[in-house]
């Protein structure tokens, strides 16, 4: 499988998991089919295609930016990335959902918060971080 080719299926099958978290977020297969399902198969192909070209990997690839830049000049170290990027914003979500759920936070509240870490992972985090930590505040006033 090209770059190319993997970088289309990861953008396509990424979805299911966007889908499955904002439509079936309390489905008992949900986190089971990210989690152990979507993340994991990104995690395959990631480790392939580094295999696959661990050849030409340097040690000094992530050590400064022209590096880095140099690095992503590459197409498959690109699509690599895109799937290290696709799986851990995907995480991101689940683990969002899931611990939303055990804090009591509105579903309306988290969907909402959930584009923000499909396509701005860490914002989306952030936003949950707010998010949670205000309700569990708020649950450790009414407790004082």
């Amino acid at each position: 499988m090209d770059a190319s080719s993997v970088f289309s299926f990861g953008n396509t099958f990424v979805l299911l998991g966007w889908i499955l978290l904002i439509i079936l977020p309390k489905w008992k297969y949900s986190q089971v089919l990210i989690l152990h399902g979507i993340v994991v198969l990104f995690s395959i192909m990631y480790t392939y295609l580094l295999i696959r070209d661990i050849g030409s990997f340097n040690l000094n690839s992530f050590s400064t930016l022209a590096n880095v830049k140099v690095l992503f000049q590459n197409d498959d170290a690109v699509a690599a990335g895109w799937l290290h990027y696709l799986a851990f914003d995907l995480f991101v979500g689940a683990y969002i959902v899931r611990e939303s759920q055990n804090l009591g936070i509105s579903r309306w509240i988290y969907t909402l918060i959930l584009p923000f870490a499909f396509m701005f992972g860490p914002v989306g985090y952030l936003i949950f971080f707010i998010t949670k930590t205000v309700k569990t505040k708020s649950i450790a006033d009414i407790h004082q």
